[in-house]
């Protein structure tokens, strides 16, 4: 008798775990959606009452072509696409939301990899006191392989606009990437990257984030708590201008079929010039 609990109890133990695996695989690996029809994109509305101050903002997403690259469209009213639209959960919150292929074609003369990113269109130097902040979740059809940017701000370089830091999701793990690049762009005054963990993440789990700069100094918080600082050496020019960016850059080189959203709602800026 004693055997067969034993057994009954190990059969159940079992069976619980291979559904905990399961609801595990679900939530962080295999949720599968694909862009929108055109009937379900004539259904969508554009994110526009999201943004206090639209004409402040760009959208850049794929063309669809490899020729003609990047596209970039003012936030309008009427502004929306199979990669860019207002999202409404079942409990009624909003959020924008962007959509984006890793295998679409259309990227940026200097990208690797295709983007639909927001674009701010005020710019600063690291003497200001510049932040970002915006909350956001993310569904992805291969959890383990997509590598993607949710967020950055970027300078104007003699040779080509580098971001300064990188909000970057891999894997389960969100990550902080500074570089301490000099006026070209290119060359980094300390030959390093910086990476800074800001903690694990899964997929439908909304996070918090937000980037400070306020003369050199950049603090970055998770959920209001401080996550990373960073001190931007003298070489890097404080006087060349930067800025914000939020949205889906894909990282992976190779542009694999991969299908990400990115959900995000309380976007806003502060700048002090």
């Amino acid at each position: 008798m004693a055997k067969k609990i034993l057994s009954l109890l190990f059969v159940n133990f079992a069976l619980l775990s291979c559904t905990t695996f399961s609801n595990d695989r679900q939530n962080n690996y295999s949720i599968s959606t694909s862009y929108c029809t055109e009937e379900e994109l004539a259904r969508r509305k554009s994110p526009y009452s999201f943004f206090t101050e639209p004409d402040q903002w760009n959208l850049q997403y794929p063309s669809g072509s490899k020729e003609e690259g990047m596209k970039t469209s003012p936030i309008t009213e009427n502004f929306k696409s199979k990669y860019f639209s207002l999202y409404k959960n079942e409990k009624g919150a909003e959020y924008i939301r962007f959509s984006l292929d890793a295998s679409d074609l259309g990227k940026s003369p200097n990208g690797s990899s295709v983007r639909t990113e927001l674009r701010h269109k005020k710019e600063w130097t690291l003497n200001d006191k510049a932040t970002l902040s915006y909350t956001f979740y993310f569904t992805t059809t291969d959890f383990t392989d997509a590598k993607f940017t949710a967020g950055q701000f970027l300078m104007h370089c003699t040779t080509k606009d580098s971001p300064l830091c990188r909000i970057e999701i891999e894997n389960g793990i969100i990550t902080a990437v500074v570089n301490n690049y000099q006026s070209d762009g290119i060359t980094k005054a300390d030959s390093q990257t910086h990476r800074y963990n800001l903690g694990t993440v899964k997929q439908n789990q909304e996070v918090t984030i937000k980037i400070e700069i306020d003369k050199k100094i950049l603090k970055i918080y998770r959920n209001s708590e401080q996550k990373a600082q960073h001190q931007f050496p003298e070489t890097v020019n404080q006087n060349l201008t930067n800025y914000f960016k939020a949205g889906i850059y894909y990282q992976n080189k190779n542009s694999p079929k991969i299908f990400t959203e990115l959900y995000l709602k309380n976007l806003t800026t502060e700048i002090q010039n």
